[in-house]
């Protein structure tokens, strides 16, 4: 059920996610799911107790080849039921009797769904470890850059000035609260499924209560009724980690057009020997933390779509839909997987190249201030007026290439007395200290 990553998709993953979504790792969680039923079961009597002890004891020693269980699983369309046949006949070899026990009670999907989520965790443990360290970094660098002014921009072309210590802190404020929402998904998806052929669990009586809860202690997750035909949270922790992804995808995005060598301003780590390097060209330093992290945003909305789509189930249990989440979850995951190495790797090196973000901001010859400057003309006219004539003496500018604060003062020189702050990168850094702090207010950091 878990992806096979190609040797491509391999180049792009995170080692961590990689192990705990591996085949071998579903299958040992699927008997960690066998075991725990077994002995939940033991405990209050809907089993022998020596039965549930003979289990456990199979299921903890057992090992079964993960690619003959994907061939026979074919025949049946779940994992589940050659895994459960292969336990079974264990079993028998040591006690007949205990045979008759094995996976009691419970489904192919409970099986599953469980093991599932068992893979997730390590996962999104360290998905937060990641985003908690990232977080930190960036509000880090942001308070260091707090007083380097850059040029803003939108629609891809300059804007007025803010500065990098803003732009980072952003960075920093957006993952902070992927974190936040990231963890509560995760605590109530985190639960083991465990509802028998339509959810009723009808074998256990009126014990299901207590096997569930015996089932999630021993799994170290959460306890929760059946959920295998409402699948609401575990696609909401999904879509949050598409949201985790997209995040990180659109920092890699900035900092890969500022490092383009004719912007030059941020670099996504300090250059060294052997990273980012082409085949052909020796002195090429690509961003390859940026390439990892806008791959990972490219493959998770189709991915997501698969999942919204596959929720349409049929009754109790889907037909294809279902199948479809299995197959597609461990996909998503491991993209997310991948932008997370990648934003590590960038929170962690990145450069800011300050002499150069003045430069792009001085060749403009004070063109962004521009709306800096039609506020101070609106004082004495209207704000129309005033954006007018600052779109002319622009235009002056432009053709005589002279700086918008001279072409300024030659028509007005009435203007002398506060023209000063409207060009000072100081004033910028000033007025936008308070920004700065606002946005990075619960995310943390260092102080100035």
């Amino acid at each position: 059920m878990p992806i096979a990553l190609n040797i491509v998709g391999r180049s792009f993953a995170r080692d961590a996610f990689t192990r705990a979504l591996s085949a071998d790792a579903f299958v040992r969680a699927m008997l960690d799911f066998e075991r725990a039923l077994a002995l939940a079961e033991g405990d209050i009597g809907v089993v022998p107790q020596d039965a549930a002890r003979v289990i456990a004891k199979i299921c903890t020693d057992l090992t079964l080849s993960a690619e003959a269980l994907a061939v026979e699983g074919k025949r049946s369309g779940s994992l589940a039921v050659p895994l459960v046949k292969a336990l079974t006949e264990h079993v028998a070899r040591a006690d007949a009797r205990a045979s008759a026990f094995v996976h009691y009670g419970s489904t192919s999907q409970d099986v599953l769904d469980t093991a599932l989520v068992l893979c997730l965790k390590p996962c999104l443990a360290d998905a937060d470890a990641v985003l908690a360290a990232a977080v930190a970094s960036l509000a880090g660098h942001a308070r260091r850059h707090a007083g380097v002014v850059m040029l803003g921009r939108t629609l891809m072309q300059p804007a007025a000035p803010i500065t990098a210590g803003l732009k980072i802190a952003r960075w920093a404020a957006a993952l902070h609260r992927c974190r936040l929402r990231l963890a509560e998904a995760r605590e109530r998806a985190l639960c083991i499924q465990l509802g028998g052929a339509v959810g009723t669990l009808d074998a256990l009586g009126g014990k299901r209560a207590s096997v569930r809860n015996g089932v999630a202690m021993r799994l170290h997750l959460g306890e929760a009724r059946q959920w295998h035909d409402q699948r609401d949270e575990l696609t909401r922790l999904m879509v949050e980690l598409a949201i985790v992804t997209e995040t990180i995808g659109k920092i890699a995005r900035d900092v890969s057009l500022l490092s383009q060598a004719e912007v030059g301003e941020m670099l996504e780590s300090p250059p060294a020997k052997g990273v980012g390097g082409s085949s052909a060209m020796p002195h090429k330093r690509n961003p390859v933390a940026c390439l990892q992290a806008l791959t990972a945003a490219a493959r998770v909305p189709g991915l997501v779509a698969t999942l919204l789509s596959s929720s349409l189930g049929e009754h109790e249990r889907a037909l294809g839909g279902w199948q479809a989440e299995l197959v597609t979850i461990p996909e998503l995951v491991d993209a997310a997987g991948g932008a997370l190495d990648a934003i590590e790797r960038i929170a962690d090196g990145l450069v800011v190249n300050a002499e150069r973000m003045k430069a792009n901001l001085e060749a403009l010859g004070g063109l962004v201030f521009s709306e800096r400057l039609a506020r101070l003309i609106a004082r004495e006219t209207d704000r129309a007026s005033a954006q007018a004539l600052v779109d002319d003496w622009s235009s002056v500018a432009v053709r005589d290439r002279r700086h918008l604060k001279h072409v300024a003062l030659a028509a007005r020189p009435s203007l002398a007395g506060g023209i000063d702050t409207v060009f000072s990168l100081e004033a910028i850094v000033a007025e936008l200290a308070s920004l700065l702090d606002e946005t990075l207010s619960g995310v943390g950091g260092e102080n100035p």
